[in-house]
């Protein structure tokens, strides 16, 4: 049965910050079907996925580089480079000789589930190997997104100072692994 619902005062219920929450809720839920089925995907294709994710400037790209220099012989390498605006990244793992798509965010802070989706149909991923995702700079956003990788990498670099995990608790809690450059 049902109960009327009705209030003889007028005062303000807080509906506005519910709602917030519902929408955000509602994106990640959405995300993390998205999700899902890249984790299928990856599975299907047998393909190995990290998820880097740090401050700008720490050297994702640069580890990046040299991990797949030295790997390379002996794994295939696909490379997603997230960046808000330019292709820098991508044009370094470019000359390596590794396929790469570049995701612009705009003004996004992270990578999302659908973007990573959206990527696949620009890879050739005829064997099993390794899917590196260069998330965009940021120790905020990207802990929030999972990707359907198989671990969240944080890498930090001592320049940055010590108080990092303090700061981005969710960040460090959400990664399988952290790198100190």
């Amino acid at each position: 049965h049902s109960h009327s619902h009705s209030h003889e005062d007028k005062h303000d219920h807080g509906h506005a910050s519910s709602k917030t929450t519902e929408i955000e809720t509602d994106v990640l839920q959405e995300n993390n079907l998205i999700a899902e089925r890249n984790r299928g995907f990856f599975q299907a294709k047998g393909l190995f996925v990290l998820n880097l994710v740090s401050s700008p400037g720490s050297g994702k790209t640069t580890l990046l580089e040299q991990t797949i220099t030295s790997l390379m012989d002996e794994l295939r390498f696909w490379v997603i480079e997230g960046d808000q605006q330019s292709m820098q990244d991508a044009d370094r793992i470019d000359r390596i000789g590794v396929e790469v798509v570049q995701v612009n965010t705009g003004k996004g802070c992270h990578l999302d589930a659908r973007m990573v989706n959206q990527s696949f149909g620009k890879f050739d991923f005829n064997e099993p190997g390794a899917l590196m995702i260069e998330n965009v700079g940021n120790l905020v956003c990207p802990s929030l997104f999972d990707l359907g990788e198989h671990h969240k990498v944080v890498i930090i670099s001592v320049t940055e100072g010590e108080d990092k995990p303090m700061k981005y608790p969710n960040m460090f809690a959400e990664s399988d692994i952290c790198i100190i450059n």
